[in-house]
């Protein structure tokens, strides 16, 4: 309950700042604008997904060893070289959704090569993206067919964490392609922007450092208790400063309240619920990007 106050506090006062500066016939933010949003989040969106639901998939989640040895094996790859192999699955390009792309997951291509599935389970990763070596998205349809009719259709969140909900976006899109990946990199710069304004770790800092985290997902035997923390990719071996940094960092991540980051799901049927981010710290703040951008 403290850390969710002090997080509440920390998102009100963001609000607060965002309002001044804005033109006379725009409606003013108002103070607790971010906490409505995180209402507005926990109850909509983080619980919309088919993890609830009765099924044998997507029971599995990439351990914490497994995304640091990705980070060190896939952290230089080239862009060109991060392209989904698109011919390993079944691939729907909706009429609807002009420049979405669905990658079934499940049943996969060998099993079942034809497009339409009439009988069991089917999930369709929506605008899967590449990161560190896994296929992931936060957004997965769930669906029961049975003699060619759907019977079942699970919900799926829009939003990969609460930061990408509430992030500022200078202009709302109603059509188009699903950019998830746009809206988890605003949400990581509300991340430092959130953090920068609780620390003074960066005030005298001379010069610039640079490092790297993995941000993970925190579970407890026997409890539905969540919460998050990070750990240092690179450098290796920090100097002072960066070390201090970090643990400033790091005291803020463990202090986000559970449910702010939603999983994704991988193409080879298992939760991921890391997330890799860049931070770049001069005395004038923090900057926080995630890899899925780099």
């Amino acid at each position: 309950m403290k850390h969710l106050k002090l997080f509440t506090l920390a998102t009100a006062l963001l609000a607060a700042l965002n309002t001044f500066g804005q033109a006379d016939n725009v409606k003013p933010m108002s103070f607790d604008q971010l906490g409505t949003q995180w209402s507005e989040y926990e109850k909509r969106d983080m619980d919309k997904n088919f993890l609830s639901l009765y099924s044998k998939l997507y029971k599995e989640t990439v351990s914490v060893d497994e995304m640091k040895q990705a980070f060190y094996k896939n952290r230089n790859v080239k862009a060109k070289d991060k392209e989904i192999r698109y011919e390993d699955f079944v691939v729907i390009k909706p009429q609807l959704r002009p420049g979405d792309t669905y990658v079934r997951a499940y049943p996969t291509l060998k099993d079942h090569p034809e497009k339409q599935v009439s009988e069991g389970e089917e999930i369709m990763l929506v605008n899967p993206k590449w990161y560190m070596g896994f296929v992931v998205s936060p957004r997965a349809y769930y669906q029961i067919y049975n003699g060619g009719n759907r019977t079942i259709a699970a919900p799926d969140a829009w939003y990969s964490d609460f930061f990408a909900y509430a992030a500022y976006r200078p202009v709302l899109q109603w059509d188009g392609p699903y950019n998830w990946h746009q809206d988890t990199g605003w949400g990581a710069r509300l991340i430092g922007t959130l953090h920068a304004m609780r620390t003074a770790e960066h005030w005298g800092l001379k010069g610039e450092k640079q490092f790297s985290v993995l941000l993970y997902t925190k579970t407890y035997p026997r409890s539905h208790r969540v919460s998050y923390s990070i750990e240092l990719l690179e450098p290796q071996e920090p100097d002072k400063d960066t070390q201090k940094l970090f643990e400033s960092l790091k005291d803020f991540v463990e202090r986000i309240p559970s449910k702010a980051f939603a999983p994704y799901f991988t193409t080879d049927l298992r939760q991921m619920t890391g997330r890799y981010y860049r931070v770049t710290v001069n005395k004038c703040g923090w900057l926080i990007e995630d890899y899925l951008n780099l």
